[in-house]
């Protein structure tokens, strides 16, 4: 039997893959290569000197077996050793050689939905061909409808937080706890809690003497093309956060709590999010820290106990009044935005509302666009998650109602931010509103959505939807749900699929509902002809 022997490392070659991926692809190798020989492991062990449960470690990309070992292994196959140690797949296998050699597998996170290394392993060493040719179809999909890895770890994050229902009781007992040692942050005598000026005050003087901040206001508001970041973190000695001038004062409150957050959940500063788009993140345990020193600064400024009796005492009307429901967040001073998080973090636990969503609209005045920015859908799911990519979303839900009014609103009052519209007297902001909503011959939805302009992008409005299914719990809670001054309407997804052709505020034809009208017909008629024919007749 001829023996080779291991070649020298060449210095001009590429970045080899880190230790998890070399192990996963000699291990697919091995595996296969043994498969292509109809060797059971019992033989292979027998022709190289190795154990059972060794080999299968190795095919199962536990173990890197050292140079010798692999040596042997190359001897009983048959095979070079530099067959065994070289990176390629083969051609078959393209897709999922440079999934492993990027490292990109390894950024999912597929420890969420159960896979750890090892049921990777299996999943691949199964059937590579065919799990590459899955990949590879991943691919073509991604880049078809151009989307990009950003997208896909967002949207395992938003998987995340449906999962746990967008609560999460240590970062709320984190929060908490933090409020019990800084007296600062507690309610005052008569429940109120400290005005956001205060506050901002207050969260300013502890980032700089207990964490060593440099905070700066000047900077980023002077970067043209950063004008919409709320802020921005530089690491460093001393750390430095550039925020916004034109930031909100509960919004600014939010920031310096998100990093307070950083500190108190022990998340690190090194390799985090500078800010928070998602457009920079290149792991899901990016997206992950940043998530969780959010809602620590959410529940730290939104106390649950004070939400929880402002929402029960909203929910125990027995009209709609809409004035309540501007008022809640500034109540708290937050921003409608904030306050709506807010509750889909509390609703569920506090009061069993569990079959809802949270939705976030923007309406582009430029262009007339609307697009879904956000969005959360626990144990039921309304339409929005089958909606094709340049899709139209349905014109009669509440939210596009207000948007739409918000484009045509009257100029606000002096020292409001202007709605991207028309403008000719003030207009009370944000514009509130509820429906009942109906899919045909399907569910209904309840929906309680605030939409305002947007300060940091001019031009572009926004609009919050939070939407209940209308079970019994809903309607035992919400004791307003039937008020006759509540719209009813019938609703779809999107005006591609819908079958209201009286529809007043249809965007475009229904191409998609014809399309699959005819595919039916098609199949129909085709089953009728092989029935027919079938039977001679």
């Amino acid at each position: 039997m001829t023996t080779h022997s291991p070649p020298a490392a060449d210095p001009a070659a590429p970045p080899i893959p880190d230790g998890q991926n070399l192990r996963f692809i000699l291990g697919l190798k091995l595996s296969q290569l043994r498969k292509d020989k109809n060797f059971p492991l019992k033989r292979l062990a027998a022709l190289s000197g190795l154990s059972i449960s060794y080999l299968n470690e190795i095919e199962r990309g536990k173990k890197y077996p050292k140079p010798e070992k692999i040596l042997a292994l190359a001897e009983a196959l048959g095979v070079k050793y530099e067959d065994l140690v070289s990176l390629s797949l083969g051609a078959n296998m393209s897709s999922l050689e440079r999934m492993l050699k990027t490292g990109a597998l390894q950024n999912f996170p597929l420890e969420l939905f159960g896979v750890n290394s090892s049921g990777l392993m299996e999943m691949m060493s199964g059937a590579p061909d065919r799990f590459s040719a899955l990949i590879d179809t991943a691919q073509k999909i991604m880049r078809r409808y151009d989307l990009r890895v950003e997208a896909l770890l967002l949207t395992a994050m938003r998987s995340y937080l449906e999962m746990h229902e967008n609560h999460f009781p240590d970062l709320e007992q984190a929060a908490e706890k933090f409020r019990r040692e800084h007296r600062w942050m507690r309610p005052r005598a008569g429940g109120e809690a400290p005005a956001p000026a205060e506050l901002v005050a207050r969260l300013r003087e502890h980032l700089a003497a207990r964490h060593g901040y440099a905070l700066d206001d000047q900077t980023l508001g002077e970067e043209r093309d950063l004008a919409d970041r709320r802020s921005v973190f530089i690491a460093g000695r001393p750390p430095r956060l550039l925020l916004n001038p034109l930031l909100e004062p509960m919004q600014q409150a939010l920031i310096l709590a998100r990093e307070i957050g950083y500190h108190a959940l022990g998340l690190g500063l090194e390799g985090r999010m500078v800010t928070a788009s998602p457009d920079e993140a290149v792991s899901f345990d990016q997206h992950l820290n940043h998530q969780r020193a959010s809602y620590f600064a959410g529940a730290l400024l939104l106390d649950p106990a004070r939400v929880r009796a402002a929402v029960a005492d909203l929910l125990a009307r027995r009209s709609w009044e809409p004035e309540a429901l501007r008022a809640l967040p500034a109540r708290f001073g937050a921003t409608p935005e904030m306050m709506f998080h807010r509750l889909s973090q509390v609703l569920p636990q506090a009061f069993g509302l569990r079959a809802m969503y949270f939705l976030r609209f923007e309406h582009y005045a430029d262009t007339g666009r609307y697009r879904l920015a956000k969005e959360l859908h626990f144990t039921r799911m309304h339409g929005t998650h089958s909606i094709g990519v340049n899709e139209h979303h349905c014109r009669r839900w509440v939210t596009m109602r207000l948007l739409a009014e918000l484009a045509d609103a009257p100029a606000p009052a002096p020292g409001m931010p202007a709605a991207a519209g028309k403008s000719s007297a003030p207009a009370e902001l944000p514009l509130v509103g509820a429906q009942r909503s109906r899919f045909p011959g399907g569910d209904e939805y309840f929906s309680l959505s605030m939409a305002t302009p947007q300060p940091l992008s001019p031009g572009v409005n926004s609009c919050v939807t939070l939407g209940f299914l209308m079970n019994e719990k809903f309607k035992e809670t919400v004791r307003f749900w039937n008020d006759s001054a509540i719209p009813d309407r019938e609703v779809n997804e999107t005006c591609e699929r819908c079958g209201l052709l009286d529809c007043l505020e249809r965007a475009v034809e229904p191409r998609i509902l014809r399309r699959d009208e005819q595919r039916a017909r098609r199949n129909a008629a085709l089953k009728d002809l092989v029935a027919r024919l079938g039977r001679g007749t």
